[in-house]
């Protein structure tokens, strides 16, 4: 903050499980509502704007903060008023409501407001040895979900019944918010992005993800291809390029190379494999979803001990759809630890075991 001439973040957060980690990162607070926001001094106690009297008191009681209700942006720009600030750092202004940016910037417009996000991005990347072990908890959260849906997974299911058993059994085991993706993938990305309602066929490749995170909030990710009944040689095919790709990306997780040499390994591994890649192969993960550095051409970051990693590369296949692999990875100065058990291997669903429920 000294070296960008701050005098204080104002960091805001909306109830979205991708998007709450800078609130929950200075605050432990796991539940904000939408639009509550820190204010962050660079040499003076905190301020959370709760949006309830009553939301104040939990937070003044079980996070010993300074708490005062109203979290509007007329609520924000008083406070900000009496503290006479003249240069604030936004972090969260992409997902800033657009009316909370406008009516605090007319009510200061005397007052610079820069996007400060990266010092929280940054400050965030090496985790804490606290941090790791919330981090393993996840990961083996993710593990049980992949065992359980290839467990419940067979022709004649709706993909919504067996989405909702596997969200169940992993809350009961102690994840705090989940994101899963797990669906029959027949033409290419739009279908497996949202949780679909169709029912698992044979002959279906299905796209599984996992994103949980459990007790302490951090999140791991968890990625594989399943087909119900034998794969198509062409579905074999790219998925050996896709474990290839993982692997040539996996190797360059060691402190002093860039993200974007992980990015560029993954690429040219699937073109050198004879396909083209599909989603963007990985990003930093931890009380959010999506967390700096980007594993993207345009990521200059180094990465270092201590930082979590995910990796995912996508394979399109010709006529249509993909198949995907991908994991969570601590990067340590011994190289790329492996922070999931579950195998690599292109699950098959055997279509001749008796359903379940019969």
């Amino acid at each position: 903050m000294k070296e960008k001439n701050l005098e204080l973040l104002l960091v805001s957060g909306i109830r979205f499980v991708a998007a709450a980690g800078y609130l929950r990162y200075l605050t432990n607070w796991a539940e904000p509502f939408g639009g509550e926001v820190l204010i962050f001094p660079r040499n003076e106690p905190s301020i959370f704007l709760a949006r309830t009297a009553e939301r104040a008191l939990v937070v003044k009681k079980f996070l010993d903060l300074q708490a005062i209700a109203g979290s509007t942006a007329a609520d924000a720009a008083a406070v900000l008023k009496k503290m006479r600030c003249s240069r604030v750092g936004l972090c969260g202004l992409k997902t800033m409501l657009a009316e909370f940016y406008v009516q605090l910037t007319t009510a200061l417009p005397d007052v610079e407001f820069v996007d400060a996000s990266s010092i929280l991005d940054e400050a965030r990347w090496i985790k804490s040895q606290e941090e790791l072990t919330w981090v393993k908890k996840s990961a083996d959260l993710t593990d049980i979900a992949f065992q359980e849906f290839s467990r419940l997974v067979d022709t004649g299911r709706s993909e919504s019944d067996v989405f909702n058993e596997v969200e169940s059994i992993v809350k009961q085991r102690g994840a705090e918010n989940t994101y899963f993706m797990m669906s029959a993938d027949p033409k290419p990305l739009a279908k497996f992005l949202d949780l679909a309602f169709g029912t698992y066929k044979r002959g279906d490749l299905i796209i599984f993800n996992a994103e949980i995170s459990g007790p302490g909030g951090y999140f791991t990710q968890l990625e594989r291809t399943l087909s119900i009944g034998p794969a198509s040689k062409q579905a074999e095919a790219a998925y050996c390029v896709c474990v290839k790709a993982l692997e040539a990306g996996t190797a360059l997780l060691r402190p002093g190379q860039t993200a974007r040499s992980v990015y560029r390994a993954i690429r040219a591994s699937i073109e050198n494999g004879g396909y083209k890649m599909g989603l963007h192969p990985g990003h930093s993960q931890g009380l959010d979803i999506f967390e700096r550095p980007a594993i993207d051409e345009k990521e200059e970051a180094q990465l270092e001990a201590g930082m979590i990693i995910v990796l995912h590369p996508h394979v399109l296949l010709p006529e249509g759809g993909g198949v995907w692999i991908g994991e969570t990875f601590l990067v340590t100065n011994d190289g790329p630890y492996a922070l999931h058990k579950s195998s690599r291997e292109l699950k098959v669903i055997d279509v001749s075991r008796t359903p379940r429920g019969q």
